[in-house]
């Protein structure tokens, strides 16, 4: 009983938590852009099927660790359209194409856009990071992780779709190591608590 009462508690606080990151952080940057704009305004759904999306993989994610067990279907779903938002957002939103920004700390600033932006450039990685936990040592996740970021920068550059800037790859690179911490504590516990 109090198992079913902690999920229905967990579902009302992720539909929450759907509605304010996508309401007030995720939705208001994308609509700086002219592409997400146009791309969005096609779909009359994009907020609710975003809400959804973040709403159900935080539930989920929060069964899973409440029953102390991982699904791989779960994961497979997750990670597939999480990869795909994921493109979409690092291939279709930049304002400036074929650049490069040097500066590693351009991101701070007292402009809310700017932070909210550099806090979604981190917030984007975090999934990614507890992908790379799974299964990869520290030097595994360092190096692999690095490669990604940077080749993903490159390729923006070198293609014309976005401008390579460091300072992405260390908000990206630290969303990543947010991920994977979070991959090993959720671990750790998971073996503790079937050993217990």
């Amino acid at each position: 009983m109090a198992r079913g009462i902690r999920s229905i508690i967990a579902l009302i606080i992720s539909a929450i938590l759907g509605i304010g990151i996508i309401q007030y952080l995720v939705y208001p940057t994308l609509l700086q852009y002219e592409r997400f704009e146009s791309v969005m305004s096609r779909f009359g759904y994009t907020k609710e099927t975003l809400v959804i999306f973040v709403a159900l993989s935080c539930w989920l994610l929060y069964l899973q660790i409440e029953f102390r067990h991982f699904s791989v279907v779960y994961l497979y779903l997750f990670y597939s359209v999480y990869l795909f938002l994921l493109f979409v957002v690092l291939f279709t939103k930049a304002p400036e194409y074929h650049t490069f920004n040097g500066d590693f700390f351009d991101f701070l600033v007292w402009d809310r856009g700017t932070l909210i932006e550099a806090f979604l450039n981190l917030a984007y990685f975090i999934p990614l990071g507890g992908l790379y936990g799974l299964r990869a040592n520290w030097i595994e996740f360092v190096l692999i992780s690095l490669l990604t970021i940077t080749g993903i920068e490159t390729i923006q550059y070198v293609f014309y779709i976005g401008t390579f800037s460091v300072s992405d790859i260390l908000l990206n690179f630290l969303g990543c190591l947010i991920g994977y911490s979070i991959c090993l504590v959720l671990r750790k516990y998971m073996e503790t608590s079937l050993q217990g």
